[in-house]
């Protein structure tokens, strides 16, 4: 909560009468439109193995994770470009200012997404 009063208030952001409302929806929306774009962007010309042909992400299946360590998200912090529009859900330069508060978070979430597994 303090973060995102934090934030608030130094982007001077007006809040609505439900702030959070409809939040997760935009951000699936602009997470799919990106891998969209990447997908798009992709050179085509790449060659693909025969045995590749065909197969999906589904049809692979992880039965083991090795957790992500501090360092490893400490690493990829640091490998993001800072660049942002007014559609991401958080600026760049935000998680990348305050890397010692969101790094923490950030890896309990990674950690937890890959123990459940999806």
């Amino acid at each position: 909560p303090t973060l995102f009063r934090v934030t608030h208030s130094l982007l001077k952001v007006e809040e609505a009468d439900e702030p959070l409302q409809g939040r997760a929806e935009e951000f699936v929306q602009f997470l799919s439109d990106k891998i969209a774009q990447i997908q798009m962007d992709l050179d085509s010309d790449w060659p693909v193995p025969v045995e590749m042909l065909g197969a999906g992400l589904s049809h692979v299946i992880w039965s083991e994770f090795e957790p992500v360590t501090p360092e490893k998200v400490e690493n990829a912090m640091r490998a993001m470009n800072a660049t942002t529009s007014l559609l991401d859900p958080c600026p760049s330069w935000l998680v990348s200012t305050s890397r010692e508060v969101t790094r923490g978070w950030l890896q309990a979430v990674v950690n937890a997404s890959l123990m459940v597994g999806s």
